[in-house]
């Protein structure tokens, strides 16, 4: 009879938690998780994309002779005697974008775009065409920035050089 689990009723009993689902957490800011940050914890959303985004900005920077800031969180840099900015993109569908703010500082953006062969492909186009030919965003909870799509920078752009396979796997964020 020792082994006999005792079946009485308690008169106190610990509730039952209910999980907390995905809404449920967004909505509370508590939690580890939240759409969009990724599962490392870090607090700049889609952290991923971004170290990603500063790796190839990099080697952009070194193979094609820009002079980045030292700061590795920003993707600007010199070349001769113009101010850039480097923005990639992971495919040739998506636009890169620029913060409105950064605008006035930059005379150069250098888009990198990742095409369907695996190779990169790295071009130039003022920012006085940027603002002309961008798409302004307008959203109250979007940062204010500009976008602008491969199919008009190679319109109005100029190809700088290419990435290799090797190259743009040589950046991929484990």
């Amino acid at each position: 009879m020792g082994n006999m689990k005792s079946t009485s009723n308690k008169t106190h009993q610990t509730p039952i938690k209910k999980s907390a689902t995905r809404r449920d957490v967004f909505r509370s800011g508590s939690g580890t998780r939240r759409p969009g940050q990724g599962n490392n914890g870090d607090d700049e959303p889609n952290s991923s994309p971004s170290q990603w985004g500063r790796r190839v900005a990099r080697l952009v920077g070194e193979k094609f002779g820009v002079e980045m800031v030292s700061n590795h969180a920003r993707n600007e840099g010199t070349f001769g005697d113009q101010d850039i900015v480097i923005k990639c993109a992971k495919s040739t569908t998506p636009p890169v974008s620029i913060l409105t703010s950064m605008l006035d500082r930059l005379d150069q953006l250098w888009a990198v775009y990742l095409m369907p062969n695996g190779r990169g492909e790295v071009w130039t186009v003022d920012i006085e065409t940027v603002r002309e030919r961008g798409y302004f965003t307008h959203g109250e909870k979007v940062q204010k920035r500009v976008e602008i799509y491969l199919k008009v920078i190679v319109e109005v752009g100029e190809k700088v050089g290419e990435l290799t396979e090797a190259e743009v796997e040589s950046c991929r964020i484990p």
